[in-house]
């Protein structure tokens, strides 16, 4: 049994155990996670365990409140991110590239992010997680455990995970339960990696299977009802825990546009005072791309430029770079052509869904009209 800091709140006491005595998901190497972050440990740890087996590539997850805030493989970068990612060279190893390229997806949420990935980490790796709150990995090196045990003051949370066949034969929890309001509620659990139930395209030629490989491991994860975007093997926007659909795609739209705007020259471009570091620098950028800037809000905004007038131009954003070969995946089937509609403005090339919807007809045209393929998947994806 692990005593855990916390429960939900710091009021609460919380413990963790091995469903299987001996046979635990992680060996805990240094800190004292709380409830919600073995939570965020295991659901990304799963993630990028099923994209490792899948696509063969380094991957990265790094969620936050129990859900993906960003998910990346470690493809080669493109030019000019050295700029977008505003941290000096880059890495050029495949996992350093999937830890810089997830945890940019939303750098409003890599602060206390929990992160996991798929390939142990080395000491020079190290640096990449500074402002998480933890790491689940299969194993560090050690100079890189020591280093990593001196962040956040000591208090770094590193776990040692252990593949979920080590637990369960074939990967596949066989239940999961929860205890509320004196009832015990316990269900069998779906299978994580792979597609049980398949794939196959309902129009058009389907994309990168890569992309909606890492899309459909960000809606699995994710709060439902999840909507996730990606391009070149990353997410760019993840919408979750919405009551209805369309909200979860309207909130994942909106932080894939924020994502291109990022890339807008003016935002790239932005010039900042002595002592603003890459994080706090990232964190402007994606603020000022998201817009609506409060008076409070543009006025600290000016005190990190070198001219405090820079910080009521507004770009143009017409001229923003547009996106293209865009994946888009769907924790559930929906009737929604407002939903391909809305991909079409964002440049998604790639709907994915699980099948069963009833206006497959409907959607099936708008997916011709806009130039889209439509992939559907045997699974559904609900997570609570």
């Amino acid at each position: 049994m692990i005593t855990l800091s916390r429960g939900l709140n710091p009021h609460e006491t919380a413990w963790a155990e091995p469903v299987v005595a001996g046979r635990p998901p992680f060996a805990l190497l240094h800190g004292s996670p709380s409830y919600i972050n073995v939570l965020d440990a295991l659901g990304a740890w799963e993630a990028v365990g099923a994209l490792r087996d899948r696509t063969g590539v380094a991957a990265c997850a790094s969620f936050k409140h129990t859900s993906p805030a960003g998910i990346a493989l470690g493809r080669p970068f493109a030019p000019g991110d050295e700029t977008f990612h505003d941290r000096g060279p880059l890495p050029d190893d495949p996992l350093g590239r999937a830890v810089v390229r997830a945890r940019h997806t939303a750098p409003k949420c890599s602060y206390g992010d929990f992160v996991a990935v798929s390939e142990p980490v080395t000491a020079a790796q190290a640096p990449l997680f500074a402002n998480a709150i933890g790491v689940i990995a299969p194993d560090f090196a050690p100079e890189a455990l020591a280093d990593l045990s001196r962040f956040h003051h000591g208090r770094f949370i590193l776990m040692r995970g252990h593949r979920a066949e080590e637990r369960a034969a074939g990967g596949v929890r066989t239940r999961e339960s929860v205890e509320t309001a004196g009832l015990r509620l316990t269900r069998s659990a779906a299978p994580l990696p792979g597609f049980a139930g398949g794939t196959h395209p309902e129009c058009g030629t389907p994309g990168s299977p890569d992309d909606l490989a890492v899309a459909v491991a960000a809606v699995r994860h994710a709060q439902s009802n999840a909507m996730a975007f990606v391009v070149d093997g990353a997410t760019i926007g993840i919408g979750m825990g919405q009551q209805n659909r369309l909200d979860c795609t309207r909130l994942a739209a909106a932080r894939a546009r924020t994502w291109q705007r990022r890339r807008h020259p003016d935002v790239l471009g932005l010039g900042f005072r002595e002592g603003v570091g890459p994080a706090e620098r990232a964190v402007w950028r994606a603020r000022l791309a998201e817009g609506d800037l409060t008076p409070s809000v543009r006025a600290e905004f000016a005190r990190v430029l070198p001219d405090p007038r820079d910080a009521d131009r507004e770009p143009d954003w017409t001229t923003t770079p547009p996106l293209s070969g865009v994946t888009l995946a769907a924790d559930n089937h929906f009737p929604f052509v407002e939903v391909v509609e809305i991909a079409a403005r964002l440049g998604v090339t790639q709907l994915v869904t699980p099948a069963g919807s009833t206006g497959a007809d409907a959607l099936r045209d708008a997916c011709d009209a806009h130039g889209m393929s439509w992939i559907v998947t045997g699974e559904r994806f609900f997570r609570h």
